[in-house]
């Protein structure tokens, strides 16, 4: 491999790790919350940790609108889900709804909906399991039709799962996510004719549309989001300033070597052997710490300095084979 080739595949091994923490399912998140691996716990029961780990956020106001206290028996019924940021930054959003295969859902080929990923194709548009966005909405509102089941079945419970998202593209604080839940109540429990309701996120089943008007609580949600987002945005730009010095510093030493035909002092492979294999194994060692760190909800400061270090003993294997490489003068011969 020559050393062109060599220094293209540590620039794209840098890119890749610098890219890798920007994953997010914006096309729908898996109905488990270990991803695509069964065996953990259902997502819209403990949430969109995959975006913000830390914990549930008052920032996310999630709407169930045209809900009805009582079902009938096959009974089709038309309602809307809505997510908004209190904070009033983020408006692009997602959810989960599921009654946990307890009736139906069928939607219009023109809503941004699919049954959760793995159960059907993004494509349909009815399912039993439980449905999701297909890609990221903005505005965050969804409507679909549900379909009681056959027979009465008593209450039925419905679980919804939202985010509003900065857009960025990766996991982080600048994330919001909520879930709850609420009760349908089966048509041997309550008179089926009462008036269509409103759930929202705080719990409140009034006939009210929208969040309850408290302009005191509403502008302190704001100045707390815009506080947050300075220095959110702040740290990020230091530290991506950073690294993108240090980047260009070692970009700008592989060019002016490749200029006038200077490079690292040889390095016998006897020696160069050991030494590239320990950096190998450091940067291995590093770069699954730091994919085991972001898997866990661990701070970022903590995985991406681990993914930062990870790269830099790449570059530093790199270095090795070119040592290595390199023929050994005079000096070194004798």
């Amino acid at each position: 491999m020559s050393r062109v080739s060599i220094r293209l595949a540590v620039i794209l091994s840098l890119l890749i790790l610098i890219a890798a923490p920007a994953l997010a399912w914006h096309k729908g998140p898996p109905a488990d919350d270990n991803g695509d691996d069964p065996g953990g716990e259902p997502t819209w029961r403990v949430g969109c940790s995959c975006h913000n780990a830390a914990s549930t956020s008052d920032r996310i106001y999630i709407e169930v609108f045209d809900v009805p206290p009582s079902y009938n028996a096959s009974g089709s019924y038309e309602m809307t889900v809505k997510l908004t940021d209190l904070g009033g930054e983020n408006k692009d959003g997602g959810f989960m709804l599921t009654t946990e295969e307890v009736g139906s859902f069928s939607w219009s080929e023109t809503e941004m909906l699919r049954p959760f990923k793995g159960f059907g194709n993004a494509t349909d548009t009815t399912t039993t399991v439980g449905i999701s966005q297909s890609d990221l909405t903005n505005p965050a509102t969804w409507t679909f039709t549900w379909i009681a089941p056959e027979s009465d079945v008593g209450s039925i419970s419905f679980w919804v799962a939202g985010n509003i998202v900065d857009g960025g593209g990766a996991p982080d604080n600048t994330d919001y996510w909520k879930t709850m839940s609420f009760t349908v109540r089966g048509p041997s429990e309550a008179p089926v004719n009462q008036s269509r309701q409103v759930i929202s996120s705080t719990g409140d089943y009034a006939g009210l549309y929208g969040p309850k008007d408290n302009a005191a609580a509403e502008e302190q949600a704001r100045q707390d989001a815009l506080s947050e987002n300075v220095m959110d945005n702040g740290v990020v730009w230091f530290f991506t300033s950073l690294v993108a010095l240090i980047i260009g510093g070692v970009l700008q030493r592989e060019i002016l070597e490749r200029k006038h035909g200077t490079g690292p002092s040889h390095l016998d492979k006897q020696l160069a052997y050991p030494e590239g294999l320990r950096r190998g194994l450091l940067s291995l060692g590093l770069a699954l710490l730091g994919l085991y760190w972001l898997d866990n909800g661990a701070g970022a400061y903590m995985w991406t300095t681990a993914m930062f270090c990870s790269a830099w003993a790449a570059y530093g294997v790199y270095r090795t084979v070119l040592a290595a490489r390199t023929p050994p003068t005079v000096m070194d011969l004798l």
